[in-house]
C-alpha cells in the first residue's frame, strides 16, 4: 500500500512537470500505448477508457466505488514496453488491463511491477 500511495502522490503533485508524471494519462491528456495501437484515457478522476488508434472503444471501467469517499482519483499508466495498462486505485489496489488471447481487454487485480513502483 505504501508503494501505491507513493506512486499516486507523484501522480497528484500539480505543476511538478517531471518526465515520470508525464507518463500518466489525465483527463484531457490521453496516453498512447507503447505499440501505438491503443490510447488510454482518464475520462475523469474515477473512469478509465482504452480505445484503438481509430477511436473505437475496447475497454471502459468506472472506479467510482473506490474513489467516492476520496478526492485522490486514480492513476493510469502504460508499462513502457508492452500494451499493458496499470490503474492505481488509492487506498485499494492496482489493476492490470490488457487484451487476452481472444483480443478482449479485461482488468485483473495484480501487484504493481517494479517499473511502475519506481515511478514513485
Amino acid at each position: 500500500m505504501r508503494v501505491l500511495a507513493a506512486v499516486l502522490a507523484l501522480f497528484l503533485v500539480a505543476g511538478c512537470g517531471s518526465d515520470r508524471e508525464d507518463r500518466f494519462a489525465r483527463p484531457g491528456a490521453p496516453k498512447t500505448s507503447p505499440s501505438g495501437k491503443f490510447v488510454a484515457h482518464a475520462e475523469s478522476a474515477s473512469e478509465v477508457k482504452v480505445t484503438d488508434r481509430n477511436g473505437g472503444e475496447v475497454f471502459r471501467k468506472s472506479y467510482e466505488y473506490a474513489t467516492s469517499s476520496r478526492a485522490d482519483g486514480i492513476g493510469v499508466v502504460w508499462l513502457s514496453k508492452q500494451d499493458q495498462l496499470w490503474v492505481l486505485v488509492p487506498g485499494d489496489t492496482s489493476e492490470r488491463i490488457e487484451p487476452g488471447p481472444d483480443g478482449v481487454w479485461t482488468a485483473v487485480k495484480a501487484e504493481l511491477p517494479g517499473e511502475i513502483t519506481r515511478l514513485g
